[in-house]
């Protein structure tokens, strides 16, 4: 009989908690749901769980009341045990933005993104983009999918077919990048977003053991303040970036290095910037930020 009582108390104990978190997010459990069926093209219950601690019913509970909302937006595959997407879905709680977006529910899609990690920071410009073209990418990089696409090539001047395979994304402050095979120059490369113009069908991948050592391989960046400051300057910088023993180490992907030292003002925008192979170690000239170049340790 007591652990009769015990376990009814603990399904009440339960149930209370699950309406405690319906009352207050329940829009933003259903809205979690719209985007990652949006840009990964799945969702089952372990997603809404992991993400918002809830229980395994409550999960079901949202998972239906969405595809109640959304009718035709989604359907159950037995086979996967998850939801998948239609490929014509229409959002109705939110019109997709791919940057607000993937910083909502970028942790949910790692590892469909080989090499998963999403690099955020910063205000940014609101871009105009097409948010299909966009979804494409994502799809077929949490797919392992390679798609045809037209890209405007800084370096041509035009526009240019390629097959690339998408694999992960990245933010350098500014902009939103596709880090890709590029089957044409057989190298992983980095694609600005908003210059893709289209993005054809999807296909599977035909090499599967693609590895991108610079995403994977990490470095370290080390800066440290001008020694043409006065002392005072000196430590206000290193106050200012909480530097040790006077120097800032920021540890980065190699391939995203060349945005690292953008983003602090240490490499100008041009349009082909030079490639710091060699750099390790970086100096400060104007501690307030105006300028600063570049000096090897």
């Amino acid at each position: 009989m007591i652990f009769l009582v015990l376990a009814c108390l603990l399904v009440l104990l339960i149930m209370s908690m699950d309406r405690t978190i319906s009352g207050w997010s329940e829009k933003q459990r259903l809205l979690f749901i719209e985007r990652l069926l949006f840009w990964r093209g799945s969702i089952n219950r372990r997603d809404l769980c992991d993400h918002f601690g809830i229980s395994l019913p409550q999960a079901t509970k949202d998972l239906v009341s969405y595809t109640t909302l959304n009718a035709g937006a989604c359907q159950y595959d037995v086979r996967r045990k998850c939801y998948v997407a239609a490929a014509k879905m229409q959002t109705v709680l939110r019109e997709p933005n791919f940057s607000e977006d993937m910083e909502a529910v970028g942790s949910a899609m790692r590892d469909e993104l080989e090499y998963g990690e999403f690099v955020l920071g910063g205000s940014r410009p609101q871009r105009v983009a097409d948010r299909l073209l966009h979804r494409k990418l994502s799809l077929a990089a949490c797919n392992r999918d390679c798609v045809e696409v037209t890209y405007w090539s800084v370096r041509s001047g035009s526009s240019e077919k390629r097959w690339m395979s998408p694999r992960c994304f990245g933010f350098d402050g500014l902009r939103w990048h596709v880090r890709a095979y590029c089957h044409r120059s057989e190298v992983f490369k980095d694609f600005v977003i908003g210059r893709f113009q289209t993005v054809g069908r999807a296909k599977p991948c035909p090499f599967v053991d693609l590895v991108d050592e610079d995403w994977l391989a990490t470095e370290t960046l080390t800066f440290r303040p001008s020694g043409g400051l006065s002392a005072n300057q000196r430590t206000a910088l290193e106050m200012d970036y909480g530097m040790e023993a006077g120097e800032l180490c920021l540890n980065v992907r190699r391939a995203m290095r060349i945005y690292a030292l953008r983003r602090l003002g240490f490499v100008q925008e041009p349009l082909q910037p030079p490639m710091l192979n060699e750099l390790q170690q970086l100096e400060w000239i104007d501690f307030r930020g105006a300028r600063a170049i570049n000096r090897l340790g």
